[in-house]
């Protein structure tokens, strides 16, 4: 039988202005996975770090086997028993695969004087063979994908031998494939008796593997669901709870389909092609074109490419083929020369490479297009153009921000998103590229991200939009290419998008198990 293991009480949360949590009371269980769901600011990661030590409730008690805690750092929690896999990512970029798993626990030798690299070798290659995945333990962090990462991440928490296991949006960097790795060990870990919390605005996920579902909104404790005997999710009234009735729970109101209506352009002209093109040594013979309000979509699993392929179409990388923008031939040397060329790309990582978060709102909202607030040669920033400019993006896209001097790490996952987004629209683009619109955005900023994504399409930007997720490539898009291993292998076009099984062709397609291009047949 299951036994609580770990326990908030009337616990409270108060920063500058701000109520984070509001006397939340809310008791965790060995053996079950317990998912904390709830909008963009709801309170989940304040509640998560409250209980991983890394901030200190304002009041409210938390007890852990009993017992009264009260955590002042990381390591305190740690050291009781519970650890976190964040939502960013901490690893040590120099560091090699290995040297990041065991971080703060590597096996000794000489007295405790020297790294045992042998045993650290062999026992970071087991926490890895854990969660399936394979790959050098000689390679440095700063060389992995945001998945390969996400994964290291992972087994740094497994290391620590918690019992209380925190997964934070673990899933948002990881495909469809990686994600069913993780849920397996997170099965097989709540088997093994240990508690697991999991936070996901994939409520999909949420349905699928979860045991209990606490739902949060304006940081407290607003509905919670379990799963019957009978095996499905219900509610505190014993009706069956699904995604539909989490959101709904999740934002206070009924919640209509998140896709907006689609509007096809008549343009042919294209916007930007690409023949023959590929990142050098990483993708190859890629070849599609994008017309003025046009959205193309790009899927595939983990790994396949198309990532790179953007960071070579605006010269992040170096890049092979032909690149064509208007119809002129063109290779940018790096993201400015395509932003003055008219191609913006908005990055997966917004934590790390869309945004600055250190700065403020306005400093992240004008960094691209500085030199259009600039006088004197670049000496003297017009503060009042910024002030206007920044104050027109908060009301167009409806951003939560109290002033534009904000901090942008302040701003919830979505409003982060759409700072992402508009900064590069302020540059004025005719061709938009946007790597996981809406990673780690709950379900009613996806709804807002993808109104902006189908209004800038159906203004006549050309759209090119990269997802991990199915549901969300095909509701926004017009056509999808599906690349595999660094390169196109079929296309999903119009009037397939609309049918049923829609998503399991672009599945068997990214998988190899169908090589046709669909619109071929």
């Amino acid at each position: 039988m299951n036994r609580e293991i770990l326990l908030l009480n009337s616990v409270t949360v108060d920063y500058p202005g701000v109520r984070a949590l509001d006397s939340v009371s809310i008791s965790f269980c060995t053996g079950e996975i317990h998912a904390i769901v709830g909008e963009n600011g709801a309170g989940k990661s304040t509640m998560m770090k409250v209980l991983s030590g890394v901030i200190r409730p304002t009041s409210g008690l938390i007890t852990l086997n009993g017992t009264p805690r009260q955590f002042t750092r990381p390591s305190d929690a740690i050291r009781a028993g519970i650890a976190m896999v964040h939502q960013e990512l901490h690893l040590i970029g120099t560091l090699n695969v290995a040297e990041n798993v065991l971080l703060g626990r590597e096996p000794t030798r000489f007295f405790n004087v020297a790294v045992d690299q042998q045993r650290q070798r062999i026992r970071a290659s087991q926490l890895l063979r854990q969660l399936g995945v394979d790959f050098k333990l000689s390679t440095p962090a700063s060389d992995l994908s945001i998945a390969q990462q996400q994964f290291v991440e992972i087994a740094k928490c497994l290391a620590s031998d918690a019992r209380v296991l925190i997964f934070d949006e673990p899933t948002a960097v990881l495909g469809e494939v990686e994600s069913n790795q993780l849920f397996a060990v997170m099965r097989r870990l709540r088997d093994e008796g240990r508690c697991i919390l999991f936070i996901s605005h994939h409520l999909d996920e949420v349905v699928s593997i979860a045991d209990r579902i606490s739902v949060l909104r304006d940081g407290k404790l607003v509905q919670s669901f379990a799963r019957g005997p009978s095996g499905v999710i219900q509610g505190e009234d014993g009706a069956v709870a699904d995604e539909g009735r989490l959101a709904n729970a999740m934002v206070g109101h009924e919640l209509s389909s998140i896709y907006p209506e689609k509007f096809y352009s008549s343009s042919t002209s294209p916007a930007i092609e690409v023949v023959g093109f590929g990142a050098s040594k990483k993708t190859h013979n890629i070849s599609f074109a994008v017309a003025p309000g046009e959205i193309l979509g790009i899927a595939g699993l983990v790994g396949s490419g198309r990532t790179e392929t953007a960071q070579a179409i605006v010269g992040i990388r170096p890049c092979e083929g032909i690149l064509r923008i208007q119809g002129r031939d063109i290779r940018f040397a790096n993201p400015r020369s395509a932003m003055e060329a008219g191609v913006a790309y908005v990055s997966e990582d917004r934590k790390h490479r869309g945004l600055h978060i250190t700065l403020s709102f306005i400093s992240n909202m004008m960094l691209p297009s500085l030199d259009t607030v600039s006088r004197l040669g670049g000496m003297v920033i017009d503060s009042q153009s910024e002030q206007r400019i920044s104050k027109n993006w908060i009301d167009t896209f409806k951003i939560r921000c109290a002033r534009p001097m904000q901090a942008i790490s302040t701003l919830s996952g979505g409003n982060q998103q759409k700072v992402a987004l508009a900064r590069w629209l302020e540059t004025k683009p005719n061709v938009l590229i946007i790597d996981e619109p809406t990673r780690g955005v709950d379900v009613g900023a996806r709804s807002e991200i993808y109104r902006i994504i189908a209004n800038l399409a159906r203004e006549g930007l050309a759209c090119i939009v990269i997802s991990s997720e199915l549901p969300e490539v095909i509701g926004i898009s017009h056509r999808v290419i599906v690349m595999r291993k660094g390169t196109i292998v079929g296309e999903i076009p119009r009037e397939t998008l609309a049918l049923k099984d829609c998503q399991e062709r672009i599945v068997r397609i990214a998988s190899g198990l169908s090589q046709e291009s669909d619109s071929q047949k």
